[in-house]
């Protein structure tokens, strides 16, 4: 397939009509499971609103340029040039074509009963070679929706169209494709109205000039939104990064751009994986005590996960030249995977905190969630006989997440140095434990969002006024970092 050309992180296969047709085709071959996606301004407007979809776009094995707003997105701000743009109703067009002269299963969902239903009547007046093995209209529900995807797995279908939309009908392709096991499957959002005769598209000479959008509009001024979203997605893809990165460098750390959901889903890999990991929530305190100490700094480089905690990681970085998309502090990675443990029965042992501090965050994590397993906790206050009591109790009791609240740089060197222990994910949660047993209570919500939840620390306990320092010491090193880049070598 051609190369792919990225789009404010959304990758779109810079691909004709023939060459989209053509790796349909292969995928059909192949049996696995595959998905496309037309990818339009819109569409990455969405995306950058729902992480869910930007997710599912990335990982899509087919972006075709729907929308001339891409082609000039990629002109204006690239000076790259899309060899081609392939419309979603003229590629599901040309599938049907293709599926009739491959004599292809096809199964068809979304849209209204009765359109959805005109639409099968075309297909089999118009292909005769094709064999519909089924379809279902757009309108089921969450409780009805496992028994569809057993219907479709069942009908073994080579092509499957699903016009409900975006994102849902991405979401359901993207959620359910593995079960399915459909070789390709793509949205197709209004293309059944077409065939089904209950829209018109533009002439042709209008579709030419990539104008559907101005004709559109004119016949229905009710999308006048969506005309005016143009600014607003060539702001995006000035503001934002070309291409996603999982992970940027920092220092010699690779710090994670993953978003909360990817995280768990890295989480899962490794409890299921074995063996034994590191997760590091890192921020700017500790960034500066990692300059100041070269052991702990080697720890977090050799970390096995480090997230993105504090907002100074994301300016630093910005500073440095790279973008962090998704800063994910480490109270909410550790409540999520609080959640994760429950929901697939993971062993967990708290470790950190005051003795009635760590007790009462187990009780209130237990009671909000009931089928925690917390297999032992002790405080993070102990003596070399205590610290061997609690090594042999973890290794006994099969831990499978760890969480060590004992401060920046002493919970990674405690974690790093019981590697032996053998807890397949082992992370640092500072004063998580605190919070969670009602001794501190986290900033307000509009606190956290802006990323200033420091500075209300700092006016709620001032004792915290020694921190700053770091914070001052961290930034010089970044600052430092970036002169030296600047500064020419010397002759």
């Amino acid at each position: 397939m051609s190369e792919r050309i990225y789009v404010a992180g959304i990758p779109v296969d810079n691909v004709d009509m023939d060459e989209a047709v053509a790796v349909v085709g292969k995928y059909v071959s192949t049996g696995h499971p595959h998905m496309g996606v037309a990818i339009n301004p819109e569409k990455v407007i969405k995306a950058k609103q729902d992480k869910g979809l930007e997710r599912i776009l990335r990982r899509s094995d087919l972006n075709f340029c729907d929308g001339v707003g891409i082609i000039w997105a990629c002109r204006i701000v690239y000076h790259e040039r899309i060899q081609a743009r392939v419309t979603g109703v003229d590629l599901f067009l040309r599938l049907l074509d293709e599926a009739n002269a491959r004599h292809w299963r096809l199964y068809l969902v979304g849209s209204r009963p009765e359109v959805i239903q005109r639409v099968v009547r075309v297909i089999v007046e118009r292909y005769p070679e094709i064999d519909v093995v089924g379809f279902h209209d757009g309108y089921f529900s969450a409780e009805q929706e496992p028994a569809l995807v057993v219907e479709i797995a069942g009908a073994r279908p080579d092509l499957m169209f699903v016009g409900m939309g975006s994102p849902r009908q991405e979401k359901f392709i993207f959620g359910h494709l593995n079960e399915m096991r459909v070789p390709f499957a793509m949205g197709v959002g209004g293309s059944y109205n077409v065939l089904s005769g209950e829209f018109k598209r533009a002439p042709d000479m209008v579709q030419h000039l990539g104008l559907e959008w101005l004709y559109r509009f004119v016949l229905d001024p009710k999308r006048l939104p969506r005309v005016l979203s143009l600014p607003r997605f060539l702001g995006i893809v000035v503001r934002s990064p070309r291409e996603h990165l999982d992970s940027i460098q920092f220092f010699g750390i690779r710090i994670s751009n993953r978003d909360l959901e990817e995280l768990l889903e890295t989480a899962q890999a490794i409890i299921t994986m074995g063996g034994s990991h590191l997760v590091v929530t890192l921020n700017g305190e500790m960034a500066a005590r990692a300059f100041r100490d070269p052991d702990f700094l080697e720890i977090v480089r050799h970390a096995e996960l480090v997230v993105a905690d504090g907002v100074g990681i994301v300016w630093a970085a910005r500073i440095l030249g790279s973008r962090i998309e998704n800063r994910v502090p480490g109270i909410e990675f550790a409540s999520s995977l609080l959640a994760l443990a429950a929901e697939n029965r993971y062993r967990v042992y708290f470790l950190g905190a005051k003795q009635e501090v760590v007790e009462r965050a187990v009780i209130n994590c237990t009671a909000r969630h009931p089928s925690l397993q917390v297999v032992g906790f002790h405080s993070g206050y102990f003596d070399n006989s205590e610290e061997e009591r609690i090594v042999t109790q973890i290794r006994e009791a099969h831990v499978d997440i760890l969480l060590v609240g004992m401060g920046g740089g002493v919970q990674e060197k405690w974690i790093d140095h019981h590697r032996n222990l053998g807890v397949p994910l082992a992370i640092g949660v500072g004063g998580t434990f605190d919070v969670w047993s009602g001794e501190v209570k986290r900033a307000p919500v509009v606190v956290q969002r802006t990323g200033t939840e420091w500075l209300y620390r700092l006016i709620v306990q001032p004792s915290r006024i020694r921190r700053v320092g770091s914070i001052f010491y961290f930034m010089f090193r970044v600052l430092e970092q970036r002169m030296c880049w600047r500064r020419p070598p010397t002759s």
